[in-house]
């Protein structure tokens, strides 16, 4: 995924930053048990947000690690993990390897085709634990590939498949919850694919790369209205859910988190990702 299911840092209690780090540095160590360090390679914002979600929904009862790691050896920091854990990344491993593969086939990329080497076993896997959103992953970018190799300009249908394969990873068990996981999962998966059409819409247009807004008579206030429209859907589908732990920093993601990295590319002011269990100054 692409980064932007992030927490807006200011706008959150110390403590809520120091268990959302927790969780972040939880999902990094359990892609390295599981995958190894081509597995935390991967490691993302958008899993740890699923992670956190999951975890507040289901109430599993975490694992608490304390330790240094690589990133920050001089200091200890804490880790949080969980079943939901494992999950994200499983789901952070699918979606890379495909991606990759995606991006062989569409780009010819030299770098996407290492990667997918270093990822084929550990997607194999994660599929077999997940047939289901292993399926829809790879139907959902083949139908993307598609839309964009015909230049479809229908921004409902190619946000779609996007927000179908994410829906898919938002629902880990069918159960009474499975319609409002899967909703958030469609309109923040819909959220992300329009948010990095228009951050990366100048570029795509100098360089001849396909992207559904170029041409496109749509007003900046338009646009950033689509975007609002999709983060309302999703959130909408969030309030249905009986959550009460780590709200604090879901609701901090959901309500402002999202749209930090799209202002920050826009305006060429690209943030570094912060350090696992480090709070920036």
């Amino acid at each position: 995924m692409f980064g932007y299911v992030r927490i807006d840092k200011n706008e959150l209690k110390v403590r809520d930053y120091d268990t959302y780090s927790a969780y972040y540095c939880g999902l990094c160590r359990v892609l390295k048990e599981n995958y190894g360090i081509r597995g935390q390679l991967t490691l993302g914002y958008d899993m740890v947000f699923l992670t956190i979600l999951l975890t507040g929904l289901y109430e599993p009862e975490d694992a608490r690690h304390e330790g240094r790691c690589p990133v920050h050896p001089l200091n200890r920091h804490v880790s949080l993990t969980n079943n939901f854990t494992k999950y994200g990344a499983s789901m952070n491993v699918l979606l890379s390897y495909y991606k990759c593969i995606d991006d062989v086939k569409d780009e010819r990329s030299v770098k996407a085709a290492v990667m997918a080497k270093l990822l084929k076993k550990d997607a194999y896997i994660a599929g077999r634990a997940y047939p289901e959103q292993k399926k829809s992953i790879v139907k959902e970018l083949k139908k993307l590939s598609e839309y964009e190799k015909r230049g479809n300009k229908n921004i409902d249908e190619v946000a779609g498949c996007f927000g179908r394969l994410t829906a898919s990873m938002f629902v880990f068990r069918h159960d009474e919850w499975e319609k409002y996981l899967s909703r958030i999962g469609f309109f923040l998966g819909k959220f992300i694919y329009i948010a990095d059409a228009l951050c990366d819409l100048k570029e795509d247009e100098k360089n001849g790369r396909y992207n559904p807004f170029i041409g496109s008579k749509m007003t900046d206030k338009e646009k950033n209205g689509l975007l609002r429209m999709m983060a309302g859907e999703c959130t909408d589908a969030y309030e249905m859910l009986p959550i009460i732990r780590n709200k604090a920093i879901l609701d901090n993601i959901l309500y402002s988190g999202i749209f930090i990295y799209q202002y920050d590319k826009k305006r060429e002011k690209k943030k570094k990702k912060p350090l696992p269990g480090r709070r920036e100054n």
